[in-house]
């Protein structure tokens, strides 16, 4: 079988994990930039991110093996007309739910917002609103329960029993309270996580009907920026509506092949916001978090190259 992996030729972590898969397939190395060779015996891609148009130079693709979390940069509608398969990495979700709580504590604890006054000597600067809340006082919400709600539940558990999830498939472990709405969940939950993948049906989640009816809320978004409205979102946190937003994921990317340029997170002056917490997309830069992605999708794709089950 044939296999072709698409990365960028900067990534010399590929090396040894090439030689792996050519134990077991055929494989082809296509670089990011770099235009697209002719793949027409491929079933087999590994990759993070695929076009529309770079499809039709995979004419007999039947799986894809992503080494990431998340399905965005994928033509979905494409394939499913092909009937092509996608295999995600979870490889990374203890990470990613760490960085989740690390935000949620920042913006309830107001450590941002205390570490800026302090830098300028003020210790006091809001003397009649200067206290915090307790993480155990809230009722908190997970929507999404894959791998890395998941993980995340398994963190909040030892500080707070009170806690809902959803999650589409509607399965869940025993012990575990299921909310049995997206409006039970919005409507009781003090502090929310969000957690679903990027999907036609998450996209803007979270519109001005949705954060009208989370009056004092927390919400922390690990997931992609537009489950959120861009423009409800703003007015919401900038009349005090929501209470705070933490997020590792916005609006605007940086680019990736000029990392010194500087890029705005979104159009609207997040960063002015005192009850807004931001991180630049860095949930997986941990060490190893890249090398695990890679590992795992590898592992994976062998798993399927040999007739076993990758799932």
């Amino acid at each position: 079988m044939k296999v072709a992996v698409k990365l960028r030729k900067t990534d010399n972590t590929w090396e040894k994990y090439i030689e792996k898969l050519k134990a077991y397939a055929d494989v082809t190395v296509i670089y990011d930039g770099v235009p697209m060779p002719s793949c027409e015996d491929a079933a087999v891609l590994i990759t993070t991110k695929i076009s529309k148009d770079e499809l039709q130079f995979f004419p007999k693709l039947k799986k894809i093996f992503l080494f990431k979390t998340g399905m965005d940069g994928l033509p979905l509608e494409e394939l499913r007309k092909r009937d092509i398969s996608v295999v995600c990495s979870h490889a990374n979700a203890d990470a990613i739910a760490q960085h989740a709580l690390a935000l949620a504590l920042a913006l309830i604890h107001r450590i941002p917002e205390f570490h800026s006054d302090l830098c300028k000597g003020f210790w006091y600067s809001d003397g009649e609103n200067y206290c915090r809340r307790s993480i155990s006082s809230f009722c908190i919400g997970i929507f999404g329960f894959g791998s890395i709600g998941k993980s995340l539940y398994s963190k909040l558990l030892p500080m707070n029993k009170n806690i809902l999830v959803l999650n589409k498939s509607g399965n869940y472990p025993e012990n575990v309270t299921a909310a049995d709405s997206f409006d039970e969940l919005t409507e009781k939950c003090d502090l929310l996580f969000i957690c679903v993948p990027k999907t036609d049906e998450t996209i803007n989640a979270f519109d001005k009907d949705v954060l009208r009816r989370m009056k004092n809320a927390f919400i922390v978004n690990i997931s992609r920026a537009e489950i959120c409205n861009e423009k409800a979102l703003f007015e919401a946190l900038s009349d005090g509506y929501i209470a705070g937003y933490a997020s590792d994921v916005w609006y605007n990317e940086a680019d990736k092949t000029n990392k010194l340029k500087a890029v705005m997170p979104s159009k609207y002056p997040f960063e002015k916001l005192k009850n807004v917490v931001m991180s630049p997309h860095c949930a997986t830069h941990d060490k190893d978090s890249h090398e695990r992605y890679i590992s795992d999708a590898v592992s994976s794709c062998i798993m399927y190259l040999r007739n076993e089950v990758a799932d």
